[in-house]
């Protein structure tokens, strides 16, 4: 089969395409452009919430996960951001459950495990970037399987002597009710 993008898949990579492709890719998009020009003007009210906190002192390990806090933020999540859908935020959850467990182990570490990225560009850096990047009128390589579709977003950079292109987040994608929402921001 082929990718939208026209390249030939591997067997691994082979998917069901969508019923209707085009109109499922610009749906995607969209949810995706929107969420991400949202996401950067909005980002700071993700912050507002102290998912983690210092067990014996504030702000300082061990630490453990604030359960009541996680089901205020994810109610946040599903009033104002629609784009993100119930997988994400069951996805999101079990990854509050491995933090919980690591911070368990791991009780001397100064960076609550993590909690040293955006959760939301899988990365360290400014939203902007992405931001530029998800904007740029290019074919974006989608994968379909079934009610998923695996949307990679590629962007480029110059390194002095040549513009080098790279995989700067890799988004799934789910169908929940008819509607595309994302279900997972990055890899495993």
């Amino acid at each position: 089969p082929r990718s939208e993008s026209g390249t030939t898949e591997t067997p691994e990579a082979r998917a069901t395409p969508a019923a209707d492709p085009a109109k499922d890719s610009a749906e995607i998009r969209k949810v995706i452009t929107d969420f991400y020009n949202w996401y950067n003007k909005n980002n700071a009210k993700f912050f507002e919430y102290r998912l983690y906190s210092g067990v014996k002192k504030k702000d300082a390990p061990p630490y453990k996960i604030n359960w009541d806090e996680v089901e205020k933020y994810q109610g946040f999540i599903r009033s104002t951001v629609p784009q993100l859908g119930e997988e994400f935020i069951q996805n999101q959850k079990r990854f509050l459950q491995q933090c919980d467990s690591a911070f368990k182990v791991d009780v001397e570490d100064d960076i609550p495990y993590g909690f040293d990225y955006d959760w939301y560009t899988n990365s360290q850096d400014d939203a902007q970037y992405l931001v530029d990047e998800i904007n740029k009128p290019v074919p974006w390589p989608i994968t379909w399987s079934g009610d998923y579709a695996v949307v990679p977003i590629r962007g480029s950079y110059d390194d002095g002597s040549k513009q080098v292109e790279n995989t700067l987040v890799v988004l799934t994608m789910k169908k929940e009710n008819g509607l595309w929402k994302i279900a997972k921001i990055g890899g495993e």
